[in-house]
């Protein structure tokens, strides 16, 4: 069923009528609208689910631990606030008609509650005629997990601070090898991320990113050259930020160290894998001993292979480019972190022979 239908009904709904349009615009594309037989349980006394419930149509009963029961019906003022709303449910709430409920992740209506209470500027105001392409853009981005554990005071600031571009096809917005200065968000449109080598002198498509992605991010961490070139797949509008915004309020809350003693001790009980992101001619050189080797320019095509299960400490020589990998993994809902201090770190706090052999990845 579609959420959309049902938006002058959610927007009456407690808090929700209190978030400013734009952000609610942003919950709508994150609500789910679920349908609910009658005498079917929508949760059960115990349950943890992590979500806010409202009814949208039809009657459900509400049974209390002392078995008391509350009827609720929807178009009510009762039904404009979450069910029984404390976790794990004390409650059981079961519907006594055909019912349709409204679905919400508590975490993402906590969010847009904090940005706009931590806000100190306008928002500019959406209609329901208002074109929805910036808001889907955002909310893409806003389902990113990096983003997601941002302080809601930086993800104002971050909005506040992007500018727009607008790009023809066959643009090339960043150029393999120039030094970095943007941050970028494709808003509308497709970009090619492409990476030219003496062996691939025409070019290897890395991804296409469409509208809530970003790109750039390399260079700006590891203050290194850009690893690959960005082109404008079909005309479009990007939004960016500078090197300086994006350091201090973007990877600084995000991007977490661990030192080389921690990381020997999670690698040997094989809760960690250390991922060498350096070339393989570094890694062939000098590497910690059972490290996996996975060359940051290559992160965004084999990220799929790697275990959600596992932790993945990164490391290169000194930190910039582990830290672009720690930030794109966590893009990706991978758990990251980076070695502190690279490899140089290891070579003063070199754990003995029989260690070292014993850090498996």
């Amino acid at each position: 069923m579609n959420v959309q239908n049902y938006r002058a009904t959610i927007a009456q709904y407690i808090p929700i009528n209190s978030l400013s349009q734009k952000h609610f615009e942003i919950l709508l594309s994150k609500a789910e609208v679920i349908e609910v037989p009658k005498n079917r349980a929508l949760f059960k006394r115990g349950d943890v689910d992590k979500s806010h419930f409202y009814l949208l149509e039809g009657k459900l009963s509400i049974e209390a631990p002392d078995g008391e029961k509350t009827s609720i019906c929807s178009g009510t003022d009762e039904a404009r606030q979450p069910l029984a709303q404390h976790q794990p449910r004390e409650c059981t709430a079961t519907a006594t008609t055909p019912s349709v409920c409204l679905k919400i992740e508590s975490k993402s209506l906590d969010m847009m509650l904090a940005w706009d209470n931590a806000s100190n500027y306008t928002v500019e105001e959406v209609t329901p005629d208002t074109p929805l392409k910036a808001v889907d853009w955002m909310s893409n981005l806003l389902k990113n997990r990096v983003f997601q554990k941002i302080h809601p005071v930086n993800l104002q600031a971050f909005f506040m601070k992007l500018e727009q571009v607008n790009h023809r096809q066959g643009d090339t917005v960043i150029q393999q090898g120039e030094p970095g200065e943007h941050f970028y968000v494709v808003a509308e449109g497709a970009v090619d991320i492409v990476f030219t080598s003496k062996t691939c002198p025409e070019g290897m498509l890395l991804a296409t990113l469409e509208p809530g992605e970003f790109f750039g991010v390399d260079a700006l961490i590891a203050n290194h050259p850009r690893s690959a070139s960005a082109v404008m797949k079909t005309n479009g509008a990007l939004m960016r930020l500078s090197k300086q915004d994006f350091l201090s309020l973007i990877t600084k809350p995000v991007i977490r160290e661990i030192t080389f003693q921690d990381a020997a001790k999670l690698a040997r009980s094989g809760k960690a894998v250390l991922l060498d992101v350096r070339l393989p001619v570094e890694h062939n050189y000098a590497k910690i001993e059972n490290s996996v080797n996975f060359p940051l320019i290559y992160l965004r095509l084999k990220q799929d292979l790697l275990d959600h299960d596992k932790l993945y400490i990164t490391y290169c020589d000194s930190g910039g480019r582990s830290s672009a990998a720690a930030f794109l993994l966590q893009n990706h809902g991978l758990n990251a972190c980076v070695l502190k201090g690279g490899l140089q770190a290891t070579q003063k706090q070199a754990p003995k022979a029989d260690e070292g052999k014993q850090a498996t990845a």
